[in-house]
């Protein structure tokens, strides 16, 4: 694991790194908590800090919480706070600042290197349960919940994003014709050719998926051809033979000013006139252009470049 030390004393962070990196451990040093906080917040990676409480300009109490709030909500961190005195009180406000372990000053070799077992099966665990709660668990995209949480990000941002909704054509027919293991088969090859074009890919339940980009919608359209053509040029190779599979999709502009609700709006009606227009085919939303194009073709993005 990488490790961060925070410790006013040279000695003791000479300590501390001296007890961790043998066993393997990667150690960044601070003797200074705004330096140590600095670093946190620079989105370095670390999965555990070691702090000391005595700092001259903050408390590492402070630095405790500060941390915990830094960091990304889905990258765990564990922090051990380390004091040489063992005040009940000190105890309860480390852990009531988020602190994971409280040790006593100078560390003991096998009971800090304990800590550290503990803290990285924690971590592993708590990052096991981040992927659950992120990721579909039939076609290992995204799931419905990350997407609309990455959808209410781009909004509140204000940036320029587009919005692409795919449904795949006729699947209910492949479930009734072909059996539910089929259609499983295809909802994961897609899965595996649209994450290849575009690794954000979410599914969003059932046979419908969507993909957030940072780009305007003629960029975007294009992105979705991309798939719509990996999709229909290949058959998907499943338990019941190959499968023609083909998608429809949807395209819309996540306009300043617009609600999540009204993109996912867009793009939804974008969707319907790919599907009521014959299927297999990208539609960008006429309410979200500022020229009245429909449908695209990769063909006509090349030429228009």
């Amino acid at each position: 694991m990488r490790i961060v030390i925070a410790e006013p004393s040279a000695i003791g962070r000479k300590i501390i790194a001296g007890i961790v990196e043998p066993d393997g451990h990667q150690v960044v040093c601070a003797g200074d908590a705004d330096i140590a906080l600095d670093f946190i917040r620079s989105g370095a990676e670390f999965e555990v800090l070691i702090t000391a409480i005595e700092f001259a300009n903050m408390s590492g109490f402070e630095l405790c919480w500060e941390a915990k709030l830094a960091v990304a909500e889905n990258r765990p961190v564990y922090v051990i706070v380390l004091s040489s005195s063992r005040d009940e009180a000190k105890l309860v406000e480390a852990l009531d600042c988020g602190a994971d372990e409280f040790v006593t000053k100078p560390p003991r070799p096998s009971e800090l290197l304990a800590r550290l077992r503990a803290a990285g099966r924690l971590i592993n665990a708590q990052r096991e349960l981040i992927h659950l709660a992120s990721y579909d668990a039939l076609t290992g995209l995204r799931n419905r919940r990350a997407f609309f949480s990455d959808l209410e990000k781009l909004v509140e941002a204000g940036g320029p994003f587009s919005l692409i909704m795919f449904d795949l054509d006729h699947f209910k027919r492949i479930n009734d014709t072909h059996g539910h293991d089929a259609g499983d088969e295809v909802l994961r090859e897609f899965a595996r050719r649209a994450a290849a074009i575009d690794k954000m890919t979410a599914r969003l339940g059932g046979e419908e998926f969507g993909l957030l980009v940072r780009a305007p919608i003629s960029e975007a359209g294009f992105i979705a051809e991309r798939i719509r053509l990996a999709t229909a040029n290949a058959p998907f190779e499943t338990s019941a033979g190959p499968l023609d599979v083909t998608t429809s999709i949807g395209v819309a502009n996540g306009a300043p000013g617009m609600s999540g609700e009204q993109v996912v709006k867009e793009a939804d009606i974008a969707l319907y006139a790919s599907k009521s227009a014959g299927r297999n085919r990208v539609t960008l939303s006429r309410g979200t252009l500022e020229h009245g194009i429909a449908e695209i073709r990769i063909d006509s993005v090349r030429r228009t470049g």
